[in-house]
């Protein structure tokens, strides 16, 4: 079997080593499903006993990388999606949550009605840990952000809602300190909310732990201390401007089991390589040639569709050029 990058293995190998630091380009790797399941696997506690694959397969949907605001002050439409759309914060300017997405977890406890719990997830790349405040307040404002933005979303305060802040969503604001010095550096910090007796005490159980900061410090001179914490260990290899992307991909797959490639069907190779000879030919007489060697009009259409899938063709472009049944059975070929 013939093996490629896949998109993690992509993006790495994308990155220069004057890059990998930069904000901006470290999200983008942070936000690979792989990658990312690995950073929640260690820090959200209700991932705890689960693999890196089932954290992966509990990630809802997209990940989304600088696409929802950061929206001052308390209203309706707290949270606005858009790549182009921009948000004003006094003091911060444009700003933007790094990565957010939301995890849906089977229920271990608690609730018994609900099956599946959801968290919403913030990751936050940050090269400068001493921005002149504190960084676990302004995780803590994160986590503040997005609890108010589930207003209109998550829940609703009518009336008629009977639950209303019962259906108010846990919040983790995980922040990685990419360059951050030795004193601090190899260490994970938790902020939390926590409940305390002042008089008297119950055994009711009340939800209250409805946000987490989490402070990831990496060595800003890649030593790790002694540490064996494996998170601690494979971000401070991830953000190694002197390794190159050839030796991350290979440390990653290797030393971190993290998958950087992906085996390619030598059938579907071959195909491609068939089909792509009969184009040259001509688009009609390469239909026909194909029909008369046993490959019909529907499995030509299919490797074409999978050659633009491994490419990088996005899923709704894949569907706009081909239909949805063949661009979701690409996806599944590439």
């Amino acid at each position: 079997m013939q093996k490629v990058l896949n998109q993690t293995g992509r993006r790495i190998k994308s990155l220069s080593s004057d890059e990998i630091k930069l904000d901006k380009q470290i999200k983008k790797v942070l936000a690979c499903k792989p990658i990312l399941s690995r950073i929640l696997l260690e820090v959200v506690e209700e991932c705890e006993g689960m693999t890196p694959e089932e954290v992966e397969r509990c990630i809802e949907g997209e990940v989304l990388v600088a696409r929802l605001f950061v929206e001052p002050g308390f209203t309706n439409s707290e949270i606005i999606a858009g790549e182009n759309q921009e948000d004003f914060e006094l003091g911060e300017g444009l700003v933007t949550y790094d990565i957010r997405t939301s995890l849906i977890i089977p229920n271990k406890g608690g609730e018994s009605e609900r099956h599946y719990i959801k968290i919403l997830i913030d990751v936050e790349a940050q090269k400068d840990d001493t921005p002149g405040y504190p960084i676990s307040l302004r995780a803590m404002f994160y986590c503040s952000r997005m609890v108010s933005s589930q207003l209109g979303t998550e829940f609703d305060n009518r009336t008629s809602d009977k639950e209303k802040y019962g259906n108010l969503k846990k919040v983790y604001s995980i922040w990685i300190c990419t360059e951050t010095a030795q004193k601090r550096a190899n260490t994970i910090e938790k902020l939390s909310i926590n409940r305390e007796f002042l008089v008297g005490r119950h055994d009711d159980e009340e939800r209250y732990d409805l946000m987490t900061a989490i402070i990831i410090n990496i060595s800003k001179t890649h030593n790790t201390g002694g540490t064996d914490n494996e998170l601690i260990c494979m971000l401070t290899d991830l953000l190694n401007e002197d390794m190159s992307a050839d030796d991350k991909i290979d440390i990653l797959e290797n030393r971190y089991h993290i998958p950087m490639t992906e085996e390619i069907k030598e059938e579907v190779d071959e195909m491609l390589a068939y089909t792509a000879n009969i184009k040259k030919q001509g688009e009609a007489k390469g239909r026909a040639d194909g029909m008369a060697e046993g490959i019909s009009e529907g499995q030509i259409k299919l490797i074409a569709a999978t050659k633009d899938a491994r490419a990088g063709l996005s899923y709704e472009d894949l569907v706009a050029k081909y239909g949805e049944e063949t661009a979701k059975n690409a996806l599944l070929m590439k």
